[in-house]
């Protein structure tokens, strides 16, 4: 037993010393900045300029054109929806669940107790 934890060790202390530190989304670093038209386009849609770059100014954009499409389908974000269809689709949900469970209550308290 003793064996098994020296080796688990050691694999262990081996795997940390060659572990490399890699970016998938290459966060910060290299770039030049904010242009004079990103952050113009920051203070249009109240981006904080401590995150005025060009991705949060694409992604206010995409959230202003979610608000003022009057198209509903696939891939419509949730936020053009109203209040009163998304309480609808839950107060859907929860009758469906609560049926289910009250079906497997009531199955529950008729079944019969075999003796053991």
């Amino acid at each position: 037993m003793k064996q098994l934890f020296v080796v688990a060790f050691a694999v262990g202390l081996l795997a940390a010393a060659s572990a490399q530190q890699s970016f998938a989304q290459n966060y910060g670093g290299g770039g030049t900045g904010a242009t004079e038209e990103t952050i113009l386009r920051c203070t249009e849609l109240n981006i904080p300029k401590a995150q005025c770059n060009d991705v949060s100014v694409l992604l206010a954009e995409r959230k202003e054109l979610a608000l003022k499409s009057e198209e509903k389908g696939s891939g419509t974000s949730m936020i053009t929806t109203e209040l009163g269809q998304m309480v609808l689709i839950i107060g859907v949900i929860a009758v469906i669940f609560g049926g289910v469970a009250g079906a497997f209550y009531m199955m529950g308290r008729n079944a019969k107790q075999v003796p053991a």
